[in-house]
């Protein structure tokens, strides 16, 4: 078999691996979350933070996405955030929860329909009522903090359980594939596990965010039920309403709508970023070999740092694998290597530090001798480039 043959095989393997995943991403939004473009989902509220242009692109506009290699790279992202979701369930089934998947909540505020739909929701009723809402989240790097959008996201959801606590708005797939329509929430509870739970107020209601990475995990949260959540969720949902309407009657056009700010992480994977009006500018195609150079470049040093990362975490269990005396070298052949304990990083603490200072001077005297021995380092350029 040549080379040509080879690759128009492999080709061909991923053309059907592309072709069946956006089948499955269709069949699996039709199946959970119905017809999107009929409702605002909790999803497109959080996305509006992000970037106004792309939430609304793509409610408006998912059927007109183009079979690009990004569109199959974008499907992955999506369905390994599908495939860990699964994984978690079976995880929380295995130590013996009976979580409730996608418990759905149906409202309607104004003329603006709301739907939102909860990963797991957790129910037990000893030493207390107890709720828990949890939103899993694939990421390629666990964050440090959690992102505005996922906070909205996850606080509005536990806020709305609350308020509509004795509302028939819960509606529930079962596994069985029997539809459980206009419930109130301690009815479905009550229908689907036999638990009687009392009113909201007298139960603890938490939402938590679980982050997984391929090989690591990490979890945010207690977020409690605020009615402030509720009230800036509802505003965004009306005003995303309203938009999109205004965009299907043609009295607005999407590049009219505001686009994300500053450098927006998600822009590089963005389906609308060809003709954001973001990235419009003068035209100078000698420069796009260099550009491209540089980006190729880029791309093989994080693929680089990221298999040396992994090698590292392999010699290292290798190392305490093999009862060495800590310090002592271990030969390969041509290479010796050793492990040794390291201190970790001493950093200052200015959260502590100005606590301290406002005790000992006062807040104003205290932020007037920060302020005096703060140091602002030398400006430089940021080279910002995506592929469009």
């Amino acid at each position: 078999m040549d080379g040509t043959t080879r690759n128009t095989g492999a080709e061909g393997l991923l053309e059907i691996l592309r072709c069946g995943l956006e089948r499955c991403a269709e069949h699996q939004t039709a199946i959970r979350l119905g017809d999107r473009s009929r409702y605002v989902g909790m999803s497109d509220i959080a996305k509006m933070l992000d970037c106004p242009r792309a939430a609304l692109a793509d409610k408006l506009h998912t059927h007109q996405r183009k079979n690009t290699e990004s569109n199959f790279k974008h499907q992955l992202l999506l369905q390994r955030g599908h495939w860990l979701e699964t994984g978690a369930y079976q995880a929380l089934m295995e130590y013996g929860l009976s979580p409730l998947s996608q418990l759905e909540i149906e409202i309607r505020y104004g003329d603006v329909p709301i739907k939102t739909h909860l990963d797991f929701t957790l129910i037990a009723t000893q030493p207390q009522p107890t709720v828990r809402i949890l939103e899993v989240k694939s990421t390629a790097t666990l964050p440090t903090i959690l992102s505005e959008n996922h906070t909205m996201q996850i606080g509005g959801q536990t806020a709305l359980l609350k308020a509509c606590w004795d509302q028939p708005v819960f509606n529930l797939i079962q596994e069985t594939g029997e539809v459980l329509y206009h419930k109130t929430f301690p009815e479905m509870c009550n229908e689907c596990l036999g638990v009687s739970l009392p009113d909201a107020s007298a139960c603890d209601i938490q939402g938590w965010v679980v982050c997984l990475s391929m090989c690591d995990a990490k979890v945010f949260g207690p977020f409690l039920p605020e009615n402030a959540d509720i009230a800036r969720c509802l505003d965004i949902a009306s005003e995303f309403w309203e938009t999109m309407h205004d965009l299907r009657e043609k009295r607005l056009n999407l590049n009219m709508i505001q686009t994300a700010q500053g450098l927006a992480p998600l822009c590089p994977s963005c389906f609308w970023k060809e003709d954001c009006p973001r990235f419009k500018g003068s035209s100078h195609p000698e420069w796009e070999v260099t550009l491209a150079q540089f980006m190729e470049l880029k791309a093989q040093k994080k693929s680089l740092e990221e298999e040396i990362g992994e090698l590292e975490s392999r010699l290292k269990v290798a190392y305490q694998l093999s009862h060495t005396v800590r310090g002592e070298w271990i030969n390969t052949g041509n290479h010796t290597f050793r492990v040794t304990p390291q201190n970790g990083r001493v950093t200052l603490d200015r959260k502590r530090l100005n606590e301290e200072l406002e005790t000992l001077l006062g807040e104003q005297d205290a932020q007037t001798l920060l302020a005096r021995c703060e140091k602002q380092g030398q400006p430089f350029e940021l080279l910002y480039a995506i592929r469009i």
